[in-house]
């Protein structure tokens, strides 16, 4: 399994970028998520991940941003005394509703660490598994699932106010 960091002795922190062709209902967030540390030259002090803040956003334009989902998770990993990596992964689901329409998305994983005196790298592993390694597997990849429900703003402009259903004129209609 390999891991994805931001270098030597730094925390990390990355936000991706999502812009959606249509506007949507989101019910609900699921993040799955596998954090590494690794400790690859120790002189003192202890190593670990304290905790993972999974944010989500929908980026206002000027309106400000509507944050979706703020989650600060302690993934309980014990302190590193030497040389050593340590995997946590993580099964977020969230309830939500929030409507996303013409607006960017962001996803921010940020891993925040206590560490001692020595050389360590810290992120997300891509691509992990639930078992040990001498075992058949089946691989798991780190993701974001958002269960959505298209919107008929994006076709039908009288459906980007919901008020305006209650003053549309019928009388033209006929069968």
């Amino acid at each position: 399994m390999e891991l994805i960091h931001s270098g030597n002795d730094t925390d990390f922190d990355t936000t991706w970028e999502w812009l959606p062709d249509m506007s949507f209902q989101a019910y609900k967030a699921s993040f799955a998520i596998a954090v590494a540390m690794k400790v690859s030259a120790y002189t003192s002090g202890n190593f670990k991940i304290s905790s993972v803040q999974v944010t989500m956003r929908v980026i206002g334009g000027g309106e400000g941003d509507q944050v979706i989902v703020d989650r600060i998770i302690d993934p309980g990993m014990a302190n590193m005394t030497g040389t050593a990596e340590q995997i946590a992964i993580l099964n977020i689901d969230t309830k939500t509703s929030a409507k996303i329409a013409d607006k960017e998305v962001t996803v921010q994983v940020k891993v925040n660490t206590s560490s001692g005196t020595g050389t360590y790298q810290c992120g997300i592993v891509p691509l992990y598994c639930y078992f040990s390694a001498a075992v058949p597997k089946t691989w798991t990849t780190s993701s974001v699932v958002v269960h959505a429900h298209a919107d008929l703003a994006h076709a039908f402009p009288i459906f980007r106010d919901e008020d305006n259903m209650n003053v549309l004129d019928r009388s033209g209609i006929g069968l």
